[in-house]
């Protein structure tokens, strides 16, 4: 399910998270783990041993998982952020105004809560992912039928990023 519009950028003035594969995840071979995911998430046709063409089918567990958690980790932020507000009000001597712009204005916390859960979702649909089923080929070649999970690499690559 594509996203109306894409999300707003990231700088320190706008902070966020996002989740996903990032620059710094790669297989033995140097491959990016999101390229492996693209190409997973989209489809694709490949050059296939001896020259052939092997279409990849798209299994979209990104999208899929936006579409099913999304509501549930901006619920979750909220929480968070009403948390970091509760917490540690006593004894300050600041006023409590400046007390509560200051906590707002460094959601760190409450953004790593909600990345790490975002990190979980994505991992989670990755091995639960059973259809499109793998090619015979690919059955064989794995020993088993689990389209996204071969050596573990896609979903130990979900990892989630904290910035702002």
């Amino acid at each position: 399910m594509p996203l109306s519009s894409p999300p707003p950028a990231i700088s320190p003035r706008n902070p966020g998270v996002k989740a996903g594969f990032f620059k710094t995840a790669t297989e033995a071979d140097g491959t990016p783990v999101a390229a492996i995911a693209a190409v997973q998430e989209f489809g694709a046709v490949v050059r296939g041993r001896g020259g052939h063409s092997v279409i990849i089918p798209p299994h979209p567990f990104l999208r899929q998982t936006v579409a099913q958690r999304r509501s549930a980790w901006v619920r979750q932020l909220a929480e968070a952020l009403k948390a970091t507000l509760r917490a540690g009000g006593a004894g300050t001597t600041e006023p409590p105004l400046n007390t509560l712009v200051q906590r707002l204005s460094a959601p760190t916390q409450a953004l790593t809560t909600v990345g790490k859960t975002m990190q979980a979702d994505i991992t989670q649909t990755i091995r639960q992912t059973h259809t499109p089923s793998n090619a015979p080929a690919t059955i064989r070649h794995k020993g088993f039928d689990k389209p996204l999970l071969e050596t573990g690499t896609l979903q130990n690559g979900v990892s989630f990023q904290v910035e702002g």
